[in-house]
């Protein structure tokens, strides 16, 4: 069943309260079991309120979630959460919409057709178990675990250690995770030697410069940023955004500089060039704390320019106007705006890392940081600690699982591409299709919609096709589960046990205790408990790797360890900052627990545990180079270049290097290749339009389109309903004869959609934008038949180093609709 947007209005007008939930007539557009719609019947009962997690996005927002009855009706922020303090976005506001989703998957199923047929058998949970089991068994007997491969989303903490746990004692090293935020911290391991993502001292800060770095809609907790932007009038703060297109973060800022897709480098150098050619830079931090900055000798006595020479050479005003589209001027006023501002934040996301140089991009972008001093310093960046977890119990192997971990991985690239990485979804397809350097026997997919979300979707899905066991955990079948030939059902969030902790880029040391607040309404399973099942029919070593319980039991292992540090404090209404670090320091216990169930349940009554208080760190830990140094000239990317030339061998040096440069799609030379430079995108010079997606707050990847509400509010900045447009600036409509509203076909090298057109002054001339989460052809009724997915036609082009995709390397044109 399909349901249009008239259709929905008029059932969702009609309902209201409890009503709205299920039942008298509206069955079809919500779903309640049928003893909690008795409840419901009988009136007006008991009032109970819950603290769990939102996980409708990665963004770790604490909620609170009121019930009737024991039957849950309406959701709020929790206001003592530190990550959102309240807060709440349009997702988390109506995640009862997935609980209550008529589409959920309420028992295993077995495909009985072709993927896409929709012709599913429903199963026993034991006849599940055992196909899987079976086929595990067997071809660990065979020596062949390593032919299994687990890949999840974006799951962490808890869920990513049990996934993890079970694929080493079972004997595979083939545990990726397909994410949009997969890969994102390559780049500043290249220079700081470690790949955790900064967090930023918004609240002390005097300006924020972002590049394409959408942190109010697209980043990694947008309610914890929208909060810290909430102070900027009291606190003086300045924000300046640099991207293509307005979105909700440059709407927000105090300026907004358009620049051509596939640029910010070559801004990022731009305004380098004045910072040291003005001397607007911490002298003093580069000197002491960065390598590779002035020209320098190596041991062999080579000479080499450094990162200053590169600069000053090439980076100049007027060449980097010419790349960028932005005036020189400006770009002289952005640099000593930033180089006598007294406390500045330098960050990027994506446009800065979703394209083919993302990670050159990035190394520019954070090298501002370096030439500011940022590190560690009040109104900088700095990195957060991990919680103190209780240890799990220690993972034992046998030969099957010694000899299975020992294989290469099966997604590692076959040739030169994407060297800095163990994974990215275009080798792995590539392997598995070409059986490389095995068959593939066995995919468990957790979540997530790589098929949806990735550019190759013709051979991801024929790769799909070729895996004789594919195995999907979820609540809906989406596109990617479509192929899926057992579909084991999982609990919604609302439903099951999780630990999340350490929200990339929050401030803060955190977790937070996910637990349900109703029973499972079908018969569904958490994940973790499917793996314990799995391990115990396994047997062995692998189900002496597992002896737990319970899911549940893990966490409060996990718990135990955080209880018995004394460090940081479950979260209250007082318990701020200064009053934790004055007690901390005297050696006391913020909480007073008479045991660590009474920790676990103040963790559970309050939604989770604070540590803002970070401990010291040397600097060689907050640089882990060779050299314990922020690297403008990048060690590690020299070693990794350099072991791709001992693996070609047979040729001189100089020869490997260029092949290998020229495979690698780098255009640098010399010292430049391992300093930040701009690489130019391969565009295709023949398209005229650059062709930019966004994501927007009711649908984040894609997975707000099952939730009927989000598809009302999908195009709410633009009053689209239900559907996707295309954004274009009047000067580029007025070129082609395109007026508002009108239709149009949006072509690439790759296909062509027809969209409706939205004229306006927010976006560059000769750049358009499609909001990326609609044109699903699976996902639900709600999600199904509506809007247009401008990833099908994206080139299948990636990051050079990284493998991430490049969803801002497509070129296009337009034409209207005759």
């Amino acid at each position: 069943m399909e349901i249009k947007r008239r259709d929905f209005l008029k059932l969702f007008s009609a309902a209201s309260g409890a009503v709205i939930l299920g039942g008298c007539g509206f069955d079809d557009t919500f779903a309640l079991p049928d003893e909690l719609l008795e409840k419901l019947k009988k009136g007006p009962g008991i009032e109970t309120w819950k603290n769990t997690v939102c996980r409708l996005c990665p963004g770790g927002c604490g909620i609170r979630v009121r019930l009737i009855d024991d039957v849950p009706v309406y959701v709020k922020g929790n206001p003592i959460h530190p990550v959102n303090q309240g807060g709440m976005c349009p997702l988390g506001l109506n995640a009862l919409h997935l609980l209550y989703n008529p589409d959920r998957v309420r028992s295993p199923l077995k495909r009985t057709g072709k993927p896409g047929e929709g012709k599913w058998q429903q199963i026993s949970w034991d006849e599940a178990l055992k196909t899987i089991s079976d086929a595990l068994v067997k071809l660990r007997n065979e020596g062949k675990a390593h032919q299994v491969s687990f890949l999840g989303h974006n799951e962490h903490g808890l869920m990513h250690e049990f996934i993890a746990r079970f694929m080493k004692a079972y004997g595979s090293p083939n545990y990726y995770q397909f994410s949009s935020f997969q890969n994102d911290g390559i780049a500043y391991s290249l220079v700081q030697g470690h790949s955790q993502i900064p967090s930023y001292d918004f609240l002390n800060a005097t300006l924020i410069l972002s590049f394409g770095a959408n942190f109010l809609e697209e980043g990694y907790s947008p309610i914890y940023y929208t909060k810290l932007y909430s102070h900027h009038q009291d606190r003086g703060t300045r924000y300046i955004q640099i991207e293509p297109r307005i979105s909700l973060t440059a709407a927000n800022a105090d300026r907004w500089i358009p620049l051509r897709p596939g640029t910010y480098g070559a801004l990022a150098l731009g305004i380098a060039y004045v910072l040291i050619r003005e001397e607007l830079y911490d002298a003093e931090f580069v000197r002491t704390h960065t390598h590779g900055f002035e020209d320098w000798t190596d041991r062999s006595g080579e000479k080499h320019l450094g990162f200053k020479s590169i600069v000053l050479g090439n980076y100049y005003p007027e060449r980097v106007s010419e790349i960028t589209g932005v005036s020189s001027e400006t770009i002289l006023e952005i640099a000593r705006e930033v180089g006598v501002a007294q406390r500045v934040v330098v960050l990027g996301d994506q446009g800065t890392i979703d394209n083919t140089n993302g990670t050159f991009t990035l190394m520019a972008v954070h090298s501002l940081n370096a030439l500011l001093g940022n590190f560690e310093k009040e109104g900088g960046i700095f990195f957060i600690d991990v919680p103190p977890f209780g240890k799990l119990h220690t993972i034992l192997d046998d030969v099957a699982a010694r000899t299975g971990n020992q294989q290469k991985p099966i997604a590692r690239p076959p040739d030169d591409t994407f060297p800095l990485t163990h994974f990215s979804i275009e080798s792995f397809t590539k392997n598995i299709l070409a059986d490389q350097p095995y068959p593939l026997s066995v995919l468990f997919l957790y979540k997530g919609n790589p098929l949806f979300q990735t550019l190759n979707q013709h051979d991801f899905a024929k790769a799909l096709t070729k895996i004789p066991l594919v195995v999907s955990f979820d609540s809906v079948i989406n596109e990617t589960s479509e192929y899926a030939h057992l579909l084991l059902p999982d609990h919604t969030f609302l439903e099951a046990w999780e630990e999340i902790s350490n929200v990339p880029s929050v401030g803060f040391s955190h977790l937070s205790i996910q637990q349900p607040v109703v029973a499972p309404f079908y018969d569904t399973k958490h994940t973790g408990d499917v793996l314990l099942e799995l391990a115990k029919r396994i047997g062995g070593t692998v189900a002496a790797s597992f002896p737990f319980e319970g899911y549940q039991e893990a966490i409060k292992l996990r718990m135990k360890g955080v209880y018995e540090s004394g460090e940081g404090a479950v979260v209250s209404e007082g318990m701020k900052k200064l009053w934790l670090e004055y007690l901390q320091q005297r050696g006391w216990h913020a909480g007073r627990y008479e045991s660590f169930e009474g920790f676990w349940d103040q963790l559970l009554e309050r939604g989770g545990w604070w540590n803002p208080v970070r401990k010291q760190r040397n600097w060689n830990a907050i640089f882990q180079t060779p050299s314990g140094k922020f690297e403008f000239y990048s060690s590690k990317l020299k070693t990794a270049i350099e072991s791709l030339i001992k693996k070609d061998g047979g040729k001189s040096v100089s020869q490997s290097m260029e092949l290998i440069l020229n495979e690698l799609n780098i255009s640098a030379r010399g010292d430049s290749v391992y300093l930040p430079h701009y690489e130019p995108v391969p565009y295709e010079p023949d398209m005229p339009l650059y062709l930019t997606t966004f994501q927007v707050l009711p649908n984040r990847d894609g997975e707000g389109s099952n939730l009927p509400m989000m598809q009302e509010m999908f195009g709410y900045s633009r009053r689209q309903w239900w559907r996707s447009w295309v954004e274009i600036h009047p000067e580029t409509a007025a070129m082609y004869g395109i007026s508002d509203e009108s239709w149009v076909w949006v072509e690439s090298s790759v296909g062509n959609l027809k969209v409706q057109v939205k004229i306006v002054p927010g976006i560059m001339s000769h750049v358009i934008a499609i909001p990326f989460g609609m044109g699903h052809t699976s996902y639900g009724r709600y999600a199904k038949g509506h809007g247009v997915n401008p990833y099908s036609i994206m080139r299948n082009l990636y990051d050079v180093l990284s493998g991430k995709p490049a969803l801002e390397a497509t070129k296009v044109r337009i034409s209207p609709v005759s």
